[in-house]
């Protein structure tokens, strides 16, 4: 039998178990959303119940009334009981949804709204933290639009030199504040081009191209002296270091990457020079390019497909931490290329047969690969996943992350495990990778 709704609801302060038997305990408002409804739901019993009137002008059919069954007014009354009791419940249930539905969603927006009042919203979304030389460009950038907004700071850099600050320096022009809340995917895949590995963060990009820069980092808790590295996604996976600070590499797109015509002389030189007094007016210290490279080199076992190279712990004494792969990087190349035998493209004519064979060929080094990172050769195994992932082959994806997930794991790297899977999940090959753009291609696209 359904039980009654105790008068002091959710309030009462009886605990005894006869007490919770025989009443139930709702919110005020299901309780009055309960009494609404039984006000709304007419009675089956006065619908069904016929006139006496009726009852004296229907014909008599002569079916007797046996003592064994129920008479159909007491079947009525059961059911139409059974059928206020279920409506009951399920509105109780329906509304609790939405009331937990709703507290759960006000608590995910508190804490957003927490992380957008400092840069650890930076850290818990991208999770990486940034150095001191990206804030201090942030400053020369607001100083060129000088009492400007965030937002206007942002168009006058995309107006002006074709570039626009992207990933992190959205967060500080405001972007973020008035965007809804994503999903934490979709925050690690922002301005995440085809072929950047995990290591790499964009910062800067040209306009409607895939000429991209960003900070490297080969570990995901590293945030000082870190070099900027540049590729062009239209091109390939290679990517090239080209300085040890945000302001160089800002000097590095203008001189290599901006269109420079007779028009804009005038303003490159001019800001130029308003770069130099302002590192010169707040004494601001920046790493230089090789200094920065020298060290990083002597810390790289591996050269990899796009060039940079990646660095882990490595013992020269005993050699652990690296081993190198059972084939040369030409070798790898080699059997990579066959890919393009089996189609260029991912249209659906591609070769499966000719696919199979090119798996079925990295298989021993794969896991010859995983063998090294059972003896704690863990480099083995990230440098043949970040090859494969310059592949830029989506058929070997599922081997990629048999690689990299282990490898940074054991590496303790885990920020890289999540990102490697976002970007996987969702790999594109537009330029569009803003994750404030409605629609993103999808892998292959």
């Amino acid at each position: 039998m359904p039980k009654d709704d105790c008068k002091y609801w959710e309030k009462c302060y009886q605990k005894n178990a006869a007490h919770l038997e025989k009443y139930n305990h709702p919110t005020k408002k299901v309780h009055e959303e309960k009494e609404e409804l039984k006000r709304k739901i007419p009675s089956v019993e006065t619908k069904q119940q016929p006139r006496e009137d009726e009852i004296k002008d229907k014909p008599h059919t002569g079916t007797p009334t046996t003592a064994g069954n129920s008479s159909s007014d007491e079947r009525r009354e059961i059911d139409t009981t059974d059928l206020r009791a279920e409506a009951l419940g399920n509105i109780a249930g329906k509304n609790y949804m939405e009331i937990l539905a709703k507290r759960i969603k006000f608590s995910v927006q508190a804490e957003y709204d927490e992380l957008l009042r400092s840069n650890e919203f930076i850290r818990h979304k991208f999770l990486v933290e940034m150095p001191l030389d990206f804030y201090a460009f942030w400053k020369f950038a607001c100083s060129l639009k000088s009492g400007g907004t965030g937002e206007e700071v942002l168009q006058y850099f995309e107006k002006q030199f074709q570039l626009q600050l992207v990933g992190a320096f959205e967060f500080l022009a405001g972007r973020f504040h008035k965007a809804p809340i994503r999903e934490p995917g979709d925050y690690l895949r922002h301005w995440r081009f085809f072929y950047d590995p995990p290591e790499f963060q964009t910062i800067f990009v040209r306009r409607d191209t895939g000429i991209h820069y960003g900070y490297w980092r080969d570990s995901p808790q590293e945030h000082d002296s870190l070099l900027l590295a540049r590729n062009d996604a239209a091109k390939g996976c290679k990517f090239e270091f080209i300085a040890g600070n945000t302001f160089d590499a800002f000097l590095h797109y203008l001189e290599k990457d901006f269109t420079n015509t007779p028009f804009t002389g005038a303003l490159v030189a001019s800001t130029r020079k308003a770069l130099q007094n302002f590192i010169s007016a707040n004494e601001i210290k920046l790493e230089t390019l090789e200094p920065l490279r020298k060290r990083r080199s002597a810390k790289v076992v591996a050269k990899t497909l796009h060039e940079a190279g990646i660095v882990v712990p490595y013992d020269g004494k005993t050699e652990v931490g690296y081993r190198p792969l059972i084939i040369s990087d030409a070798e790898l190349k080699k059997i990579l290329n066959f890919f393009e035998k089996a189609g260029a493209s991912d249209d659906g004519g591609d070769n499966e047969d000719i696919k199979a064979a090119v798996i079925e060929k990295l298989q021993p080094v794969a896991t010859a690969a995983n063998i090294a990172m059972d003896e704690c050769d863990f480099g083995t195994a990230l440098e043949l996943g970040i090859d494969l992932f310059c592949s830029g082959r989506r058929e070997l994806h599922s081997l990629v992350q048999s690689l990299l997930v282990p490898a940074y794991s054991l590496l303790c790297r885990p920020q890289f495990i999540a990102i490697s899977k976002a970007h996987i999940e969702l790999r594109s090959k537009s330029h569009k990778l803003s994750i404030f753009e409605i629609n993103q291609n999808k892998v292959g696209q």
